[in-house]
C-alpha cells in the first residue's frame, strides 16, 4: 500500500508542475475560458483537477498549421540532387588543384 501512496503523490506532485509550468508558459491572451493567473492558482491549488481542466478547457488552442509555412522537407543528403551536384564540383576542384600542386612540385 505505501508504494502506491509514493508512488501517487510522485504522480500528483510531477504532474502538478508539468501543468502549472505549462499554464504559465502560455500567452496571456491565448489562455481561454479564465485569465492566465487564475489558471496557474488552480493548477498549484487543486493539484489533479486544475491541471486536467486546464489541459481539457484553458489552454492555448493551435491556429496556424503544425509545420511553419515557409520551410521545405527536410531531404537527405544522398536524396538531394543540388547537394549531389555541389558535392561532384568540389570533387572536381580539389582533384584539380592536386594535379596542378603535382606539377609544380615535378
Amino acid at each position: 500500500m505505501t508504494r502506491l501512496a509514493v508512488a501517487t503523490i510522485a504522480f500528483l506532485v510531477v504532474f502538478t508542475v508539468f501543468t502549472t509550468v505549462f499554464a504559465a508558459s502560455a500567452k496571456k491572451t491565448d489562455v481561454r475560458l479564465l485569465p492566465k493567473w487564475a489558471w496557474i492558482l488552480l493548477c498549484l491549488f487543486v493539484p489533479f483537477f486544475g491541471g486536467l481542466l486546464y489541459i481539457m478547457v484553458g489552454r492555448p488552442l493551435r491556429t496556424g498549421p503544425a509545420k511553419p509555412s515557409g520551410k521545405r522537407k527536410v531531404v537527405a543528403p544522398d536524396d538531394d540532387p543540388t547537394f549531389l551536384r555541389d558535392i561532384a564540383k568540389k570533387l572536381r576542384e580539389d582533384e584539380e588543384g592536386d594535379k596542378d600542386k603535382d606539377k609544380d612540385q615535378k
